[in-house]
């Protein structure tokens, strides 16, 4: 009996080190997040009728796909509003920018403000007049480093009018 219950529990230890040593916790093939990005964004003019205005940060300018990160969307009606982004990973972000998704053209997203290092700048230089496409400036890189990895400050403008 002794034997039968010595038996029992090295093979429960053994399970339960096994299952611990092949936890995703330890998985070495996946940077940890650690950074975060966040300041305020002033918003100019009227709201859209419909819908989501949100801060995104972005690998590549102009964007490729989805943005690395995102807020949730911004209420509706805000004059300013307080960001942060948490969890992005150790490395170089081309773009920070405030955009507006149209529900009927989800494709067709408008940048209403892009980080300039100027808070009182958009960043959207205008329409085209015959293309039809924004014209925007070209924004500041921001990093997210080992010494410094929780940037505060990053201000943005957005003008309302280009959700439309």
């Amino acid at each position: 009996m002794y034997r039968k219950n010595l038996f029992s529990l090295a093979a429960l230890a053994a399970l339960i080190l096994f299952v611990t040593a092949c936890s995703d916790d330890d998985n070495p093939t996946k940077p940890p997040e650690f950074g975060s990005v966040a300041g305020r964004v002033t918003f100019v003019g009227a709201w859209p009728a419909t819908g989501n205005v949100q801060v995104s940060i972005w690998a590549s300018w102009p964007p490729a796909g989805p943005p690395s990160a995102a807020t949730d969307p911004i209420p509706s009606g805000s004059v300013t509003f307080d960001y942060k982004i948490d969890g992005l990973n150790k490395g170089l972000y081309k773009a920070l920018t405030v955009g507006w998704r149209n529900p009927a053209n989800p494709a067709g997203a408008k940048v209403l403000g892009i980080y300039m290092n100027d808070s009182s700048n958009t960043g959207v230089l205008g329409i085209d007049s015959v293309t039809g496409r924004q014209m925007l400036a070209t924004p500041v890189s921001i990093e997210i480093t080992d010494s410094n990895p929780n940037l505060t400050g990053l201000s943005i403008k957005a003008d309302l009018a280009y959700a439309q």
